[in-house]
């Protein structure tokens, strides 16, 4: 596989994909994890800047959910009627994301999200 530098939201959709992929293998169950689109976006919204406009931070997410589709760690699948996208999570992301990096990124976003909360609380508090 070639090596691309991944955008911030596209790292992070693949180690909340990779986490979510972990704790569907160890509820046990069926072989294959599919997600729609809408728990897709659910996921990673939280990680997000808030936005006002909703439609606009939708469209964001699709293009990085077609990036991860076009990097082949998502597979889209033909959606029933009347039913938003479904995804399948590709068993490969478990070799591309493995335990260290996903506790490394965890490690990041944890101090990424104390810098945010005590920065908000107090901006000018150097």
């Amino acid at each position: 596989m070639a090596r691309r530098p991944l955008s911030f939201a596209v790292s992070l959709l693949l180690a909340l994909l990779r986490k979510k992929l972990a704790e569907f293998d160890t509820s046990g169950g069926d072989t294959r994890l599919i997600l729609t689109r809408d728990e897709i976006v659910e996921l990673i919204r939280v990680f997000l800047p808030e936005s006002s406009n909703e439609a606009k931070l939708i469209d964001q997410i699709d293009a990085h959910l077609n990036k991860v589709v076009e990097l082949g760690f998502l597979h889209k699948l033909k959606p029933g009627t009347g039913q938003t996208a479904v995804f399948e999570v590709r068993r490969i992301l478990k070799a591309f994301v493995d335990a260290q990096w996903l506790a490394d990124f965890d490690a990041r976003l944890a101090a990424y999200q104390t810098q945010l909360q005590t920065g908000s609380k107090g901006a000018g508090d150097e």
